[in-house]
């Protein structure tokens, strides 16, 4: 698999409707569904954007990302048969992790109605143990960084404030 990319897309997003499977008795997305459309979402938008496949990087390099840790704002009810629209983006890399913000809206990109935040830490898949991305992988992920003013400043409870007033003014609402 070749590991680069002339023009990264920096905060790709897809729609998903939300299966009857995924809801709880009331209708509405189970909260420990959510994540299985954003990781389900970012595999798909790198596959298509950067024409890159985490399983089968895994499968010929021994090694993967597992997710180490997950803050999540649920903000309003998504309900059964939904379309959402599911923006993904990197917002830090170090040596041995990556860090990825979600955003869950409407249809349209008027109405935020979860955030998500990951960090994945990069594994030996033999081993079991952590690694260091080489630096063909960190020049590669590095391209993908997503940078915006107060991002690296911002609590995970001030970054969902700022996420709300940017959907407030329109910023997701194109495509």
């Amino acid at each position: 698999m070749e590991l680069t990319i002339d023009k990264p897309v920096l905060s790709p997003h897809s729609f998903a409707r939300i299966r009857f499977q995924d809801c709880d008795p009331f209708g509405h997305l189970n909260n420990a569904r959510y994540m299985d459309y954003f990781l389900e979402a970012r595999s798909e938008q790198l596959r298509e954007t950067a024409n890159f496949d985490f399983y089968e990087y895994g499968s010929s390099s021994g090694k993967s990302w597992v997710v180490s840790k997950v803050e999540t704002q649920y903000l309003e009810p998504v309900k059964q048969n939904d379309v959402v629209k599911i923006v993904t983006r990197l917002i830090k890399l170090t040596p041995a992790t990556i860090h990825n913000e979600y955003l869950l809206l409407d249809k349209e990109g008027n109405r935020l109605k979860a955030v998500l935040r990951a960090q994945f830490s990069f594994i030996d898949l033999q081993k079991g143990r952590p690694v260091r991305h080489d630096q063909e992988m960190m020049s590669f992920l590095g391209s993908f960084i997503f940078d915006e003013p107060g991002l690296d400043d911002a609590s995970f409870e001030e970054r969902v404030k700022q996420l709300r007033k940017q959907v407030s003014e329109g910023k997701y609402s194109q495509d």
